[in-house]
């Protein structure tokens, strides 16, 4: 199965080596040593501009992809061990997605909105909430994050040419069945989606 990474760059037309470059992996979660070899290489073909303190490397947390990236022993043991091809390959697409990133920036403008959303997650352990103080309870309506955080890259016409969207669901909360909702899916099912 195909997973992919995808790469957003925030730069400062005035002064270009002030940016940040966001990347989202279909992988259970980030990892320090996948980290720094993205560094390393990032640094290498774009000296001063793709550092240690620009770059954030995020997973979408699913657990139907690939494993034995994670240079953690408890990861490991559960994917049988330390698969270098694997880091390997994450690495390497993930630099290419950087690199297509770096190669199509344009002047443009960022926007950012959020909205509430219902009843699109839950609370998987609504009994372990109520364990938390009722001080902290009281500050939040729900016993989950409703809240989605969308940004907006749009091209100089006001064109969308990127969105990046923040909500809090855990993708394995989702039946199997559902095939065009989990995250591991994504990339296989797009074209095959309809209107529910």
């Amino acid at each position: 199965m195909r997973q992919r990474s995808r790469a957003f760059i925030i730069a400062d037309a005035s002064s270009p080596s002030d940016r940040v470059v966001f990347i989202n992996s279909d992988i259970a979660m980030g990892d320090s040593g996948v980290r720094r070899s993205i560094v390393a290489q990032l640094s290498s073909l774009y000296p001063g501009v793709y550092t240690d303190t620009n770059i954030a490397f995020v997973g979408t947390h699913q657990h139907a992809g690939v494993g034995g990236y994670l240079e953690n022993l408890l990861p490991q043991l559960t994917s049988l061990g330390y698969v270098k091809q694997t880091a390997d390959a994450i690495v390497a697409g993930t630099v290419r997605a950087v690199q297509r990133a770096h190669g199509n920036l344009a002047p443009g403008k960022l926007s950012v909105g959020n909205t509430t959303i219902l009843d699109a997650n839950i609370n998987r352990s609504p009994t372990a909430y109520l364990a938390n103080p009722a001080l902290e309870r009281a500050r939040y309506q729900y016993d989950q994050d409703k809240e989605m955080t969308v940004l907006r890259f749009d091209d100089e016409n006001g064109n969308a040419r990127g969105l990046l969207s923040f909500f809090p669901v855990h993708g394995t909360s989702l039946y199997e069945v559902l095939e065009r909702f989990r995250t591991d899916l994504w990339p296989t099912k797009a074209s095959r989606r309809t209107t529910l």
